[in-house]
C-alpha cells in the first residue's frame, strides 16, 4: 500500500533544507549598557519602606481589604515621589485564586523630555501566603525607582504601575496591558527582589504565545543584574525554549505583556515562581536588585527601541535561529510522511477502498477526549473550579477534596465516552475499528500529519511534536512491513516522547512534584488555556495517538494470514504470475 521509494526521494529536500538551516544561524544581539553608575538608588531607604508595609499589611489576599489598603498606600507613596503628575487609580472585577474579586490598579507616568516609546515598572501587590515579605519587595523597589526618576528627567516617559492579581491568572497586568498607552518600549516586571537566589533564569522572558521576549532587552537586563549584583541569569537551554515555545505558558506577569505585543521581562530572584511566603528580605540583596533595575532602566531610556514581542527565534548554543528557518525544517520533515500517505490514498482510492471511514474510525477515537476537555472547561466556566488563565503558579490553589471530585468526574466522562459515546457514533457512521479492518492502520498517520499541517501553520514548534507520530505510525500501519506486535508498541511510544518532554520541562521549570502536575494541567484546562480550537486539536491528535496504540496492538499476522496477490513463489516472475492465461498453460 506504501511505496518506500516514495519516502526515500522525499527524504532528499531534508538534506537541502539542513544546509540552509546551519547558514540561517546567526549571532544575538548585544544589551544596551550605560556608563552611569545607578548610586540614586537608595537601598536602606526601600528596605525600610519594605519593613513597614509589610508589618502594616500582612494579609494581602487578592482583592481583601490588605490588598485594597495597600493600592491606597501605594498612591499616596507615588504622589509623594512623583508630586508633580496625577497618580490614577482603576477598579475592576476579575477573576483570581479566590474567586472573583474586585481588583485594583494604580499607576502614575512621569513625563519624559525627549518623546518617544514610553518605559514601563509594574509590580503586583497580592500574594497567596500571610506575610510574603519577599513578595512584596518588588513594591518597594518600584517606589523607590519612582522616588529616584521624580528627582530627574528622563528623555523618555516612564509609567509605575501597582497591580494586583499576580498572585494567580495575571488579571492586574492583563488591565494594565489593555488600558496602556502606545506605543511602549519594554516592560520591567519587579517581582521577588529581595529573597534568596532560589532558581534560574533571573531574567524570565516567557510569553503566554509561541516566543519570548526580545533577546535584546533580557540581554541588556541580565547584564545589568550581573553587574550590580555579580549574579548571572543563563540563557534557557534550546530544549526548554523549544518546550515553551510547543505549548506557551507562563505563571508570571511578563508573559501577559508580551503575549499583546509588549517587549517585557520579569526580574526577580525567585524566578518565573513566587517565592515562599516565610522566604526573608536581604537588604543587601533589594539593593543590588534595586540598582540593577536602575541601571537596565538608564540603558533603555538612552539606547533604540527594542522592537515588538514576542520573539520566536530560538537560541541554540548562543546562536539564533530564525524562525522562518525552523518552520521550513519542520515541514522538511513532514513532508515524506505526507508525500507517502497521499499516494497510498490514492492507491486505496483506485482499489475502491473506503479510506474516508477509516479516517472516521480516528476521528471517533477523539471524541472522548474533547469530552473529557469540555467537560473541565465547563467546570472552569461554572466557577466549579478555579477558572484563570494563565493559571496559578503551582500550590496556589491548593487540591482539596473538590479538586479530586472534579478530575475524578472528568476521567468518568472520559470513560463514559470510550465505552458509550465512541460505539454510538462508530455504529452511526458506519466505521469499523482496527479488528474489522487492518487496513485502518495508516489512517492514525495520515490525521498526526495533517494535524501537524495545522499546527505548522499557527505554530510551527508545535508542529515538532507531530513530525514522529506522522513518520513512525507508517511503519506500524503498513501492511507491507508488519513489526512483531511489541515492536510496534515501542515505535508508537518512542513517537510520544517529544509530547512526555514538553511535560517534564514544565514540571522542572514550575518546581512540581509528580501529584501537582496532574492539578496544574487540569487548571490550566479549567482555565481554557490556548482556546477551543486548541482544545479540538488536541483531542483529535490524542485520539489519533490511542488509534495507533489500537494498531499496535493487533496480534501478529504471519506471512500465510497476508492476502495473495502474486501466483506462484514470491520470486517467481514467468508464466502465470499475472494469475495465469489461456496463452500461457500447456496445449
Amino acid at each position: 500500500m506504501l511505496d518506500p521509494r516514495i519516502y526515500r526521494a522525499a527524504l532528499l529536500p531534508v538534506l537541502l533544507v539542513l544546509i540552509v538551516v546551519a547558514f540561517s544561524l546567526e549571532d544575538g544581539p548585544a544589551p544596551l549598557t550605560t556608563t552611569f553608575a545607578p548610586v540614586a538608588f537608595d537601598g536602606a531607604r526601600a528596605s525600610r519602606l519594605l519593613d513597614d508595609l509589610a508589618s502594616r499589611f500582612p494579609d494581602r489576599r487578592p482583592g481583601s481589604d490588605g490588598d485594597t489598603g495597600l493600592a491606597r498606600r501605594v498612591a499616596a507613596e507615588l504622589h509623594a515621589a512623583l508630586p508633580a503628575v496625577s497618580v490614577h487609580a482603576r477598579t475592576f472585577n476579575a477573576e483570581t485564586i479566590d474567586g472573583h474579586r474586585d481588583l485594583r490598579t494604580v499607576w502614575a507616568e512621569q513625563p519624559g523630555s525627549g518623546g518617544g516609546a514610553q518605559l514601563v515598572i509594574v509590580a503586583h501587590r497580592d500574594a497567596a501566603a500571610r506575610g510574603a515579605k519577599a513578595e512584596l519587595s518588588g513594591t518597594a523597589a518600584m517606589l523607590e525607582l519612582a522616588r529616584v526618576l521624580g528627582t530627574a528627567r528622563p528623555a523618555r516617559t516612564v509609567t509605575f504601575a501597582s497591580v494586583s492579581g499576580g498572585s494567580g491568572g495575571q488579571a492586574g497586568m492583563a488591565d494594565l496591558v489593555a488600558h496602556l498607552q502606545r506605543p511602549v518600549d519594554a516592560v520591567l516586571e519587579l517581582g521577588d527582589v529581595a529573597g534568596p537566589v532560589a532558581r534560574s533564569p533571573l531574567v524570565v522572558t516567557w510569553s503566554q504565545s509561541a516566543g519570548t521576549a526580545p533577546l535584546t532587552l533580557e540581554r541588556t537586563v541580565a547584564t545589568a543584574l550581573r553587574q550590580e549584583t555579580g549574579l548571572v541569569s543563563p540563557d534557557p537551554h534550546a530544549r526548554t525554549a523549544l518546550a515553551r515555545f510547543t505549548f506557551p505558558l507562563t505563571v508570571s506577569g511578563q508573559g501577559v505583556a508580551d503575549a499583546a505585543g509588549l517587549p517585557a521581562v520579569r526580574l526577580s530572584a525567585s524566578g518565573e515562581l513566587p517565592p515562599a511566603g516565610d522566604a526573608p528580605a536581604l537588604p543587601a540583596r533589594l539593593d543590588g536588585f534595586g540598582r540593577a533595575a536602575l541601571r537596565a532602566l538608564t540603558a533603555l531610556d538612552g539606547g533604540p527601541q527594542i522592537g515588538p514581542a514576542p520573539d520566536r527565534d530560538l537560541l541554540v548554543s548562543r546562536k539564533l535561529l530564525p524562525g522562518w528557518s525552523l518552520r521550513l525544517l519542520v515541514f522538511a520533515l513532514l513532508l515524506p510522511a505526507l508525500v507517502t500517505l497521499i499516494d497510498g490514498v490514492a492507491r486505496m482510492r483506485r482499489r475502491r477502498e473506503p479510506f474516508a471511514q477509516r479516517v472516521g474510525w480516528v476521528l471517533a477515537l477523539g471524541v472522548p477526549f474533547a469530552l473529557a476537555a469540555l467537560f473541565g472547561r465547563a467546570l472552569g466556566m461554572t466557577d466549579a473550579v478555579v477558572e484563570l488563565s494563565p493559571p496559578a503558579p503551582p500550590g496556589a490553589v491548593p487540591l482539596h477534596g473538590s479538586g479530586v471530585a472534579a478530575m475524578a468526574c472528568a476521567l468518568v466522562v472520559l470513560a463514559l465516552g470510550f465505552l458509550v459515546v465512541r460505539p454510538l457514533l462508530v455504529r452511526a457512521l458506519g466505521v469499523g475499528g482496527a479488528r474489522e479492518d487492518p487496513a485502518a492502520g495508516l489512517a492514525p498517520a495520515l490525521v498526526a500529519c495533517l494535524c501537524g499541517l495545522v499546527a505548522w501553520a499557527l505554530n510551527p514548534y508545535a508542529a515538532v511534536l507531530f513530525v514522529l507520530p506522522a513518520n513512525l505510525w507508517l511503519l506500524v500501519g503498513a501492511r507491507e512491513v508488519r513489526l512483531r506486535r511489541p515492536l510496534n508498541i515501542l515505535v508508537v511510544l518512542v513517537s510520544l516522547l517529544p509530547v512526555a518532554g514538553v511535560v517534564v520541562v514544565y514540571a522542572a521549570q514550575l518546581d512540581m512534584g509528580v501529584g501537582q502536575v496532574a492539578w496544574f494541567w487540569f487548571l490550566t484546562l479549567a482555565g481554557g488555556q490556548g482556546g477551543a480550537a486548541a482544545l479540538v486539536g488536541w483531542s483529535v491528535a490524542a485520539g489519533a495517538a490511542a488509534a495507533a496504540l489500537l494498531v499496535a496492538c493487533l496480534p501478529d499476522t504471519d506471512a500465510a494470514d497476508l492476502p495473495v496477490t502474486v501466483r506462484g513463489p514470491r520470486s517467481y516472475a514467468g508464466p502465470g504470475s499475472l494469475g495465469g492465461t489461456d496463452s500461457a498453460m500447456r496445449r
